[in-house]
């Protein structure tokens, strides 16, 4: 039984860029996912971190993880978007592995993950991690500073 050719690190991006769209348009329009939320200046994410996917005792597979800030969802209407993404993962049939009021994690059938995590002054932000791919892949272009909802 051969194994399925595992994606580049661009072919991941893409993939979790799309996954990131589609999060989006289940939120009113104006939403977007920012690395930089204006209303903090102080709290900047970054274009994402590849780790070993065996924690380093296998350097050959990697996986890509990167959190944005979730523009429009302030702590007037944190519950809410809070509840239609962890709802769009439940009715998606996603894998729901926890869900306190100030977190959610699902597992999307194609192996990609995600959370949705509140702050402690009530700003929401939305992380996703890439599926496995050969360290040493095309790694395309960094992953974007803004994510608009799809109109």
């Amino acid at each position: 039984m051969s194994r399925l050719a595992e994606p580049t690190q661009e072919a991941a991006k893409a993939r979790l860029r799309t996954h990131f769209a589609e999060i989006l348009r289940c939120l009113p329009p104006g939403t977007a996912l920012v690395l930089r939320h204006p209303e903090l200046p102080g709290a900047v994410f970054h274009h994402g971190v590849t780790l070993s996917c065996d924690y380093g005792l296998d350097e050959s597979r990697r996986f890509l993880d990167i959190r944005y800030w979730l523009l429009g969802a302030g702590p007037e209407n944190c519950a809410r978007y809070f509840g239609l993404v962890t709802g769009y993962w439940e009715a998606r049939g996603w894998t729901r592995t926890s869900s306190p009021d100030s977190a959610g994690y699902a597992d999307a059938p194609d192996g990609y993950g995600f959370s949705i995590t509140q702050s402690v002054n009530g700003y929401l932000s939305v992380s996703g991690s890439t599926t496995p791919f050969p360290a040493g892949s095309a790694e395309g272009d960094p992953m974007p500073d803004r994510i608009d909802r799809p109109s």
